[in-house]
This record gives C-alpha cells, structure tokens and sequence, in this order.
C-alpha cells in the first residue's frame, strides 16, 4: 500500500514536471516569437528612417539646387540690367555724335501703337526674321480680349515683347481721345498709372518710363504743360515721331503707305511711327527695313535716356 502511494506521488511529480517543462517551452517559443516580432518592427522602423532620411537629403540637395538657380538668375538678372545700361548709354553717345555731326551713321527708330493685337504676332516674326528690335507703345483700350481676334486673348503679348527683346511703353489705358482721356491733367495721369500697373502685372515687373500721347502731344491742348509737368514728377519722359506711312489714318493701299513711310525719312535720327493692327504697315514692313537699312540707318528700340524722348 505505502509502495503504490509512493508510485502515484511520483507520478504526480512527474506529470508536474512535465507541465512545467511544456509551460516553460511554450513560453519561451512565445518570447521568441515576441523577439522575432519586436526585431522585425525595428528593422523595418530602422529603413523607415533611413529611406526618410534619404528622402530628406535629398529634398535638401534640391531646395539648394533650387538656391543655387535662384542665385545665378539674380546674378544674371543684374549682369542683363548691366549689359542693357551699357547699351544704351552706347546708343546715347552715338547720337550726341550724330547730332553733332561727328558721325554718318543714322539711327532708325521703329514705334508700333495701339496695341497687343493678334496681328502683332506677325509683326514680331517679322521683326524677328530682321533681327530687329523695336518699341510697342501699349493700350487696354481693347481689354484682354485681340480687337481683331475677338476669340483670343492679347495680354500674353506682354511677355512676347520682353521675350523678344523689344521695348515696351505706355500709350495710356483707355486711349480715350474723345472719351475723357483729356478732360484734366488727373485723368491723363490716372490713365498712365493704370496702364503702367498693366503692363508690370503682365510682364511680371517689367518697368517703362516713356509714355506717347495718343493722338500725339499737341492733343493734349492747354493741358500738355500741366500733364508734362507730372509726368516728369513720375520720371517719365513722351516721344512723338518723325516719320510714319500713314497706317493711323485711311489708308487705301500698301501703294499708299509706302509713299508716305519714303517721303517722311529725310532725318539722320527718325522715330517711325507704325501701327501693329495695320495689314498694309505689315505688308510693307520687310520691305520698309531693308530700304532704312540700304540708307545707312541702325534700327534700334527706345530707351528714356535718348534725345528723342522730352524729359
């Protein structure tokens, strides 16, 4: 009797035992399992931040890169502005000179009014197939929408002269000769603000400080002492022209604004005045810069510093 308890006591110890043994077992396959889980997660949290931080270098690099542009654009941008003064103080002492007689070269100065336009497009290649510069006396009289293509817009022109390395000026915003422009000296002035706020709007920032009266100065009456007066306050300076085809009035033919164009170049200094809506200005214009070329004449843009333009 005492042998058989003293079995089942051992057995029981045994089974005990072997619980535990399969308890420990377990629990430590558990803990494995755990370590496994926990040494994925920081692998896997570990390229996480190393992909992240890659990623970051890497947006670093380019927002330098992006700095290092911006640099070299404003460091070009001033080189440009430069360049631009150097040049024009070039053209201002060839024309002292040719004023003075000291020089036989003649200068030509071609001036397109009234717009943007759609037809300014073929101007520009024109001008372009010439390499020549020239100068757009601009208006929002006709909004944003092309007068002679009322299914396009205009504005875009803006940036298209500054592309091309044309000068751009102020014709005022409304144009409106017989529509207030010249009611008072404000209303002109108000109407060069606007236009000058047009035109840094559409470029970006392009600044002019030459402005062309519509319908030319002696328009303006009585009033053009007054207007003068603040337009120099502004820093502006007005251009009339010298010779012109005609193109502002009523045309009947090409014919027609070719001998006007070729009777009025008598000058050793000519600004031209053209209109970029003209299909006969446009018909006659390769042909009208060869002829100035073939008299000896460089065809440059505007610039306020020039003899032409009232100060």
């Amino acid at each position: 009797m005492g042998k058989k308890i003293k079995r089942n006591k051992t057995k029981l110890v045994i089974i005990i035992l072997s619980l535990i043994l399969v308890l420990l077992i377990n629990i430590n396959i558990v803990v494995i399992i755990n370590n496994n889980k926990l040494l994925n997660e920081e692998k896997l949290l570990t390229k996480t931040y190393n992909d992240n931080s890659n990623n970051l270098n890497k947006e670093t690099d380019k927002i330098k890169e992006i700095e290092s542009e911006i640099n070299n654009l404003n460091a070009l941008d001033s080189k440009v502005t430069t360049l631009k003064e150097d040049y024009f103080k070039a053209i201002k002492s060839l024309e002292d000179n040719i004023l003075s007689g000291k020089s036989k070269v003649k200068i030509a100065y071609l001036t397109f009014d009234d717009g943007p336009y759609y037809n300014t497009y073929k101007v520009l290649d024109i001008l372009d197939k010439y390499n020549v510069k020239a100068t757009f006396f601009t208006t929002s009289v006709n909004g944003t929408k092309c007068f002679d293509n009322p299914k396009e817009n205009c504005t875009p022109l803006y940036k298209e002269y500054v592309k091309r390395g044309h000068t751009i000026a102020n014709h005022t915003y409304t144009h409106g000769i017989f529509k207030g422009l010249y009611n008072s000296t404000t209303t002109f002035i108000d109407a060069v603000k606007k236009q000058e706020e047009k035109i840094k709007t559409e470029t970006n920032g392009y600044v002019t400080n030459i402005v062309r009266f519509p319908g030319g100065s002696a328009t303006a009456g009585r009033l053009k002492s007054a207007i003068v007066t603040e337009l120099r306050k502004m820093h502006y300076g007005y251009v009339d022209w010298t010779a012109e085809d005609g193109d502002g009035g009523n045309l009947t033919s090409t014919t027609a604004a070719w001998n006007t164009f070729t009777s009025t170049i008598n000058s050793n200094i000519e600004v031209i005045l053209f209109h970029d809506y003209s299909p006969y200005t446009t018909e006659i214009l390769p042909k009208a810069i060869e002829y100035l070329k073939n008299k000896g004449y460089l065809i440059l843009p505007l610039f306020y510093e020039s003899n032409m333009i009232n100060k």
